[in-house]
């Protein structure tokens, strides 16, 4: 398999075949790594770039040009790591002082009672949903969106290669999306 071209592995994993998918990360987990930590100056940030760029990839491999992988997968990391960045200078503006009395402000706000019925009644549709995915999909999905955890930590937790876990996620959100008709998960 390692000697397939991106476009024979990318109609691999269109195909079903797993594994096709863990040799396109292992192609491009490393030089999309030392890019994004090029551009973001921050190994952690970088990190956090690369998953997001893996997860993006996944939710719109349909659409890539076979011919393109790389280049597409570079842009989407490019874009990630504006993200990331964006993100950064938000939570600075917020937040300048990350000191008790910022955090205390913050905290002490009296949350309204409606908006608390809505998350309620929100997160419990969810739960729904949840619960009607396949084990190893609902799982993925809780470590990473309520655990916070990164998928090469979910691979490491569940003893499946980190594609399988990208790929869990993937399936399980696009099966969401069908169960709840929603447009964004």
């Amino acid at each position: 398999m390692g000697s397939w071209s991106d476009a024979e592995l990318l109609a691999r994993y269109r195909d079903g075949d797993e594994a096709a998918l863990e040799q396109i990360c292992e192609r491009y987990e490393q030089p999309l790594f030392l890019f994004l930590v090029g551009l973001l100056k921050d190994h952690h940030r970088a990190e956090d770039a690369l998953q997001e760029t893996f997860v993006e990839a996944l939710v719109r491999v349909e659409a890539v040009d076979p011919g393109h992988l790389r280049g597409w997968l570079f842009t989407v990391a490019y874009h990630q790591a504006m993200l990331v960045r964006r993100k950064s200078q938000a939570r600075q503006r917020h937040f300048p002082a990350a000191g008790p009395e910022a955090v205390n402000g913050v905290a002490a706000r009296t949350p309204d009672p409606v908006a608390q019925a809505a998350d309620r009644e929100q997160a419990s549709w969810c739960r729904d949903l949840l619960d009607r995915l396949p084990e190893p999909q609902r799982e993925v999905i809780r470590l990473h969106l309520f655990e916070g955890k990164r998928f090469r930590e979910i691979a490491h937790d569940l003893g499946c290669p980190l594609s399988t876990a990208l790929a869990r996620m993937h399936q399980g959100l696009k099966k969401l999306r069908m169960l709840g008709g929603m447009a964004d998960v």
